[in-house]
């Protein structure tokens, strides 16, 4: 199971200078950043910024952070059209293993994507229900992709029931963004994908303890 800080962790700043330095300190197996595309330039906002353009962090940058830091980058794409260029910045810097796309992820990018893992925060015709995990877990399938990974989706959609039929067919599950402790209590042991997070030391600690007690038992 990975876990995600979520941007802006810590109080930090979501896409902040600020948030960048402190990966060190989240503990977490990946940063989260959200991407948009101006003047042919990839550059992290959570919003549109046509007129405070030249003040954001290019994505350039934050790949360096992850080449150094050996950390995975959630690109959470903000707009369709642009993962291709996402690709080619990552290819030429040399992280492209380390990335992980949400956000705009659409079917039509399984003849484009080729490195890293792709989560669907939606799929067409299917809605995320356990009735339906099978269904989900096929048409996931059907693209041939091995870079297609699974689901993604906030964590309120998810129950007990969801999960355990995920389970059964092999679907694996990114939640987001999960602050209630009893929530992470409750989702750490179960979740088999992602879980991303503005408090990355508690799911750390959480998971720690849980590996701890399987290994005392084993």
């Amino acid at each position: 199971m990975m876990i995600t800080a979520h941007g802006g962790s810590f109080n930090s700043g979501r896409n902040s200078n600020k948030y960048l330095n402190h990966t060190a300190i989240f503990e977490a197996d990946a940063i989260e950043v959200d991407i948009y595309k101006m003047f042919d330039v990839l550059y992290i906002s959570h919003w549109p910024a046509p007129f405070t353009f030249y003040k954001k962090i290019r994505l350039r940058e934050v790949f360096k952070l992850v080449k150094e830091t050996g950390l995975k980058v959630n690109c959470d794409l903000k707009t369709h059209g642009i993962i291709s260029d996402v690709i080619k910045l990552a290819k030429s810097m040399g992280v492209e293993n380390q990335l992980i796309f949400t956000g705009c992820v659409s079917e039509e990018d399984s003849k484009i994507i080729d490195c890293g893992e792709a989560w669907f925060n939606h799929i067409k015709g299917i809605k995320y229900k356990a009735k339906n995990a099978r269904a989900l877990k096929e048409r996931i399938d059907s693209y041939d992709n091995p870079h297609f990974v699974g689901i993604n989706l906030n964590y309120h959609r998810v129950n007990a029931k969801f999960i355990e039929a995920c389970q059964a067919v092999g679907l694996k599950l990114s939640v987001f963004t999960v602050d209630d402790i009893e929530a992470l209590l409750r989702l750490v042991p179960v979740i088999n994908g992602n879980i991303t997070t503005n408090l990355p030391l508690v799911a750390r600690s959480i998971l720690n303890k849980m590996r701890n007690s399987n290994d005392k038992k084993e």
